[in-house]
């Protein structure tokens, strides 16, 4: 399994250059979150937050998508500014980036094939099926499509706000606000058809025809609730919480979010926002805030006066589990036992006439092992995501097919800022320039081609289908430093250490008669990550730099060496896990709590420039920058 934050190899199965000559012109860029951590699985992001599933189908009522150009207001100059500075001074060694494995049975099921561009959604199992795009073949007696869940399905619930196991089958059960075509940077409408922003108000008009599975409608009041609930569960830090309510105050919530009509909701944001960050926190949400099970949380939390009654409120609701839940998604509840859980066809969803497939089934397979198997032998038909390495793939039978789904996140190295000699620039630029990320990424995969060696430390993903090169780098990517991937690297990182005050003795580099000791932790458990610090590792020792991976079981290194700062080098991803836009990089490099409270990093660097309508001076501080991103250009 991968990392809580958890990708380029010319020796993927499938090529940068075949998917983008197989896509035209398009690039990729997807949704990504800050994780800063968690030993989520890969399979399973949480639904009602920001990580979430994308499409490339419209919906709704006929209303257009949005396009790139439509979208993207900001000021491409500030993000190509932003990723100088980053590749320039390297808070963060970004290594690879990684593509997530996805599995579809072809052998009673129609589906699109491994390079289309309808596999680059999160995810293919959720969506596919929905826009009539996995179906069962003529003739077949196979009405069940079946894949896995980590829980026990009879001890699953689907309570998103309890934060324990939430069932797999969420999946069928609930509909996404809006779809994200990860190929084309496109978003569709689907539960949400309709979406308008004027100035600080956001307006969200549900979808005709879109009811709960027990027949009532679905309402603009329910959307309203469910982006209440998300804020009152994280207190206002997390998805819209920094936009609605920046000072915290949850006294403001019931006003700045309400049902405005039967079908309509109203976010009013504290200041205006850029549409592409508003839209890649809204896309993902699964609606779940039905008023006949949630409506008496909701108004205990808007009702609540002081800190102990909202508090109270909010345990109530993270207390409450949700075993049989009314879903609005193609598939409705049926039943679950100790070994899988059953959801049938929803006749009444709008676009159940596109769907052939009665019944979805999700068996209880706990670790990966038992994944491999159930697809080996044909017990499931797919999965969404599953690292399956190359031992395992090829005894997969000839109709089982791999996908490869951009996740636009990564393993990365992270420095803590306040550590000799790591606080140096000079050293961190020595670092990149002997590290082989092809080589990195390659033995991070095992065989797999699902991790990328990144071309350009900046911060930007999109490594798989040239989106850094051919979108957001493009007039200026040859400012932009490879390090690492030219031969005469070690010349470079040579240079860097000698004008840093180091010299080479006995083939270690030293000072003042020390030699240069740079370990790297990280966690023990995630074994793509050891495969790859142990290539890196093998490249620091060979250019004369002490190192050594320093593996640690997760609660040791997730909470205990890395929330410390315990570490000069240590592993964590380096961009914002499932999230859309640039700006959430950025913000995740140089504004999370991971990077000043765990890498310490400074808030003013010295860079040069690129793009004099930016900045004027070399010393920047790119928060203000990343600020500039979120905020609409007049």
């Amino acid at each position: 399994m991968s990392g809580p934050k958890d990708r380029h190899s010319h020796d993927s199965p499938l090529s940068r250059r075949r998917f983008v000559q197989g896509l035209g012109a398009v690039g990729v860029t997807t949704t990504l979150a800050g994780c800063g951590g968690t030993g989520q699985t890969e399979e399973d992001t949480p639904a009602g937050d920001s990580g979430g599933d994308g499409d490339t189908a419209g919906g709704g009522e006929g209303t257009e998508t949005t396009t790139p150009e439509q979208i993207e207001s900001v000021s491409r100059a500030t993000i190509q500014e932003l990723a100088y500075i980053t590749n320039q001074t390297l808070p963060v060694l970004p290594i690879m980036e990684k593509l997530a494995q996805s599995f579809q049975a072809t052998d009673d099921w129609n589906v699109p094939p491994a390079d289309s561009e309808k596999m680059q959604v999160y995810w293919p199992t959720s969506w596919l099926p929905r826009q009539g795009e996995w179906t069962r073949k003529e003739g077949t007696e196979d009405e069940r499509l079946t894949f896995a869940q980590w829980a026990v399905p009879s001890d699953s619930q689907y309570n998103v706000w309890n934060g324990t196991n939430d069932g797999e089958a969420r999946r069928a059960m609930f509909d996404r606000f809006m779809r994200y075509n990860l190929a084309t940077r496109e978003y569709h409408p689907y539960l949400i058809s309709d979406w308008e922003i004027d100035g600080t108000t956001v307006t969200l008009t549900v979808r005709e025809g879109q009811t709960w599975h027990n027949g009532d409608p679905v309402t603009g009041q329910e959307v309203a609730d469910h982006l209440k609930l998300d804020l009152y569960n994280s207190g206002g830090a997390g998805g819209l919480g920094p936009y609605v309510v920046p000072d915290g105050d949850m006294n403001a919530i019931p006003d700045r979010i309400q049902g405005t009509g039967d079908r309509t909701a109203e976010i009013e944001l504290a200041h205006p926002v850029n549409e592409d960050v508003i839209l890649s926190l809204l896309a993902p949400i699964q609606l779940r805030a039905y008023e006949g099970t949630y409506g008496e949380f909701v108004r205990g939390l808007d009702d609540a006066e002081t800190e102990e009654e909202r508090s109270q409120a909010l345990g109530d609701l993270t207390d409450f589990t949700d075993e049989e839940p009314v879903g609005n998604g193609p598939w409705q509840w049926e039943d679950a036992d100790s070994q899988r859980t059953l959801v049938t066809k929803f006749e009444d969803h709008p676009d159940a006439d596109r769907i052939n497939i009665p019944e979805i089934e999700y068996l209880y397979k706990p670790n990966n092992s038992g994944r491999w198997q159930s697809l080996i032998n044909g017990e499931t038909d797919g999965s969404a995501t599953l690292f399956m390495p190359e031992n395992q793939t090829r005894r997969l039978p000839d109709y089982m097919q791999t996908a490869l789904v951009s996740r636009h996140w990564g393993m990365g190295i992270v420095f803590n800022h306040e550590q000799e000699p790591v606080d140096d620039p000079r050293v961190r630029k020595a670092i990149a320039h002997v590290i082989d990320r092809e080589a990195a990424a390659k033995n991070s995969g095992a065989g797999t081609g699902s991790k990328i060696g990144v071309t350009y430390p900046s911060g930007l993903t999109g490594e798989f289908t040239g989106n850094i090169e051919g979108h957001w780098l493009e007039g200026v990517v040859d400012e932009f430093d490879t390090y690492g991937r030219a031969e005469q690297q070690t010349d470079e990182a040579a240079a860097l250490l000698e004008d840093a005050g180091y010299e080479k003795q006995d083939g270690t580099w030293q000072q003042d008669g020390q030699p240069l000791e740079l370990p790297i932790k990280g966690p023990a458990g995630f074994s793509d990550w050891v495969s790859g610090v142990e290539t890196i590792v093998s490249h620091l020792q060979d250019f004369g730099i002490e190192s050594e991976p320093v593996m640690q079981d997760s609660a040791t290194y997730w909470g205990g060496d890395y929330i410390e700062g315990d570490f000069k080098l240590a592993l964590q991803g380096w961009a914002s896990y499932d999230h859309a836009h640039p700006y959430f990089h950025f913000d995740w490099i140089y504004n999370s709590g991971d990077a000043t409270d765990y890498w310490n990093v400074p808030t003013e660097y010295e860079a040069p420039i690129l793009h004099d309508q930016v900045r004027d001076s070399e010393t920047v501080t790119p928060t203000n920058l990343i600020s500039e991103l979120a905020t609409p250009e007049e």
